[in-house]
């Protein structure tokens, strides 16, 4: 399966908003979006976190609670703060929260059910 690209805004509590395009990173569990915007928005880092990269390493991320819109469904999630030179990415738990899915063929986002069991 290729890239999935989405474009998001993400909103700070002020009630600005930035539009960015992501990548769909179901292996990642925060959104994460470049320090610079989350200054601009004003999304400041109440919590922090250590989470793992790719390559095994280990780095402490700042979170801020923030609200992300993905095709009209807008939602407060916890949103990772990236260095400037980091590409946006949209992670599995805003994908829950938001009520999408990744369909495995087409690569594309897809409504789906919360669970409750």
């Amino acid at each position: 399966m290729g890239e999935t690209l989405v474009k998001f805004k993400v909103y700070g509590p002020n009630g600005r908003f930035a539009e960015l395009e992501a990548l769909v990173d179901t292996g990642a569990t925060f959104t994460k979006i470049p320090k610079s915007i989350a200054s601009k928005l004003g999304l400041q880092a109440k919590y922090a976190t250590d989470v793992e990269l790719g390559d095994k390493r280990i780095i402490r991320r700042e979170l801020a609670l923030g609200e992300v819109e993905i095709e009209d469904v807008r939602r407060p999630v916890l949103i990772a703060i990236g260095g400037d030179d980091e590409r946006p990415i949209i992670g599995y738990t805003t994908l829950e929260l938001l009520g999408f899915k990744i369909n495995p063929i087409t690569g594309k986002l897809e409504k789906t059910f919360a669970i409750e069991y």
